[in-house]
């Protein structure tokens, strides 16, 4: 007897994805480094260019002021999870966070904090490819993220179906990307995809 083929994907990124990690992000920057540059005049995913400050001091003071573990929830962050699940989807999420000794652990912990249950947890480093582990996957249905250098690659992965790019201030010049303004509208994707059925 053959078994089943497994159920395709929906992979979700964490931070500025499930997770609002930019408003403690901004006050923290904002208080070590003494500007005052809401998140919304963040024009560039690169945030050395805008507070002046290292990549590695930036992370430095991520770890200092535990920023990951203090992030909330995004609206409607829960509902996509689920309507993923109802639509049939196994759900993954792919961070960036692989850069944190306790990345996993944290992740983990605010998962499960969140009420949000995933069939896959990957963390890459903060410069690594989403789209090899996405490839690892085998079939994703859809991609969503807030930086358009992980979507990028991630098209030209066979096994990818969809990407789609959350809006934010940082990845406005992208205009080449199926753009969601929030989760709440992937939802919307999700229900029109299960009426087609």
């Amino acid at each position: 007897m053959r078994s089943a083929a497994p159920r395709p994907f929906v992979v979700f990124d964490l931070d500025d994805t499930l997770a609002n990690l930019r408003e403690h992000l901004m006050a923290m920057l904002n208080r070590r480094t003494g500007r005052a540059i809401h998140w919304t005049e963040w024009h560039r995913y690169e945030l050395v260019t805008v507070y002046g400050a290292s990549v590695e001091q930036i992370l430095d003071w991520v770890l200092e002021d535990r920023v990951l573990e203090a992030a909330h929830l995004e609206p409607h962050a829960r509902e996509a999870v689920a309507a993923a699940r109802r639509a049939g989807f196994q759900v993954a999420v792919v961070t960036a966070r692989g850069w944190h000794p306790r990345g996993e652990a944290i992740t983990r912990a605010w998962l499960e904090r969140q009420g949000i249950e995933v069939d896959a947890l990957h963390l890459v480093p903060a410069f690594g490819s989403k789209a090899e582990v996405l490839a690892r996957l085998g079939s994703v249905r859809h991609f969503i993220d807030d930086h358009a250098g992980h979507l990028h690659p991630a098209r030209a992965v066979p096994s990818v179906q969809h990407t789609h790019l959350l809006d934010r201030p940082w990845n406005q010049d992208d205009t080449t990307l199926r753009r969601l303004r929030g989760l709440d509208e992937f939802v919307r994707v999700l229900e029109r995809e299960m009426e087609k059925r």
